[in-house]
């Protein structure tokens, strides 16, 4: 079963220009860098990013992202998708 957890990152703009939105080719070059694989980082439109990591991904990898996306400086809502939970069938 899949977990969404939405965080809205809110960047501050006072008294700087307007920045751009960010798109797809500047996720991939993000995931390049990294070298994670580009379906991890997803434009969803507008500001929308969407995080959905492998649910074996390193630690590394994920936290390499999140700095890109934080260096970036882009306005967005960022969504994490993961499989923290445990199927129903494993609990006990």
């Amino acid at each position: 079963m899949l977990l969404a957890l939405v965080i809205a990152m809110q960047v501050a703009t006072s008294g700087t220009p307007e920045i751009a939105h960010p798109d797809q080719a500047q996720l991939d070059a993000m995931s390049t860098e990294c070298r994670t694989p580009q379906k991890w980082l997803k434009h969803a439109g507008g500001d929308e990013i969407r995080f959905k990591p492998a649910r074996n991904a390193k630690y590394e990898k994920v936290d390499c992202l999140l700095a890109h996306l934080r260096k970036s400086r882009f306005p967005m809502n960022l969504g994490f998708i993961g499989n923290e939970a445990l199927p129903e069938s494993e609990k006990k």
